[in-house]
């Protein structure tokens, strides 16, 4: 099933440190979540994607991913999340796709910025994540090869 991502993982550089491998760019599709938006969620720099009438979240819809890589984005989420179907718009079609969204109520916080992630925080968050992302890919191959 296709997966959109919203956040952090929109980021060329990050996504492929995380999945070990580039993308092609026919697996990475733009793509917007019509009725959402990505929103600041409390201490957090990572957006939660929230309900919002008339709002459409950009984000990109990721094709072509092994079920090993599900898993590793799966555990990656924040644990406050829960993987869900929702419709997504990918040009001018209408598709479902998995994304992560809070798992319960939240109050919807500023608008999430993904360039402004990228200007701010992206170097010093990029360390962080990609060692984070190589050790929970070596704990799922420990538990489950690939």
């Amino acid at each position: 099933m296709l997966l959109f991502v919203y956040g952090i993982l929109r980021d060329p550089e990050l996504l492929a440190a995380v999945l070990d491998r580039p993308l092609r760019a026919d697996q990475v599709l733009a793509a917007v979540a019509p009725g959402y938006r990505a929103t600041y969620a409390p201490n957090r720099l990572t957006p939660a994607l929230v309900r919002a009438p008339g709002g459409a979240a950009e984000g990109l819809v990721l094709l072509g991913l092994s079920a090993f890589e599900h898993d590793l984005i799966d555990a990656l989420a924040d644990s406050a999340s829960r993987r869900m179907v929702l419709p997504v718009m990918i040009g001018e079609e209408l598709h479902e796709a998995l994304a992560h969204l809070p798992a319960g109520p939240m109050v919807p916080g500023d608008p999430w910025s993904f360039t402004h992630w990228q200007a701010v925080h992206k170097a010093a968050a990029l360390p962080g994540e990609i060692a984070r992302a190589a050790e929970m890919r070596q704990r799922l191959i420990a538990i489950r090869p690939h």
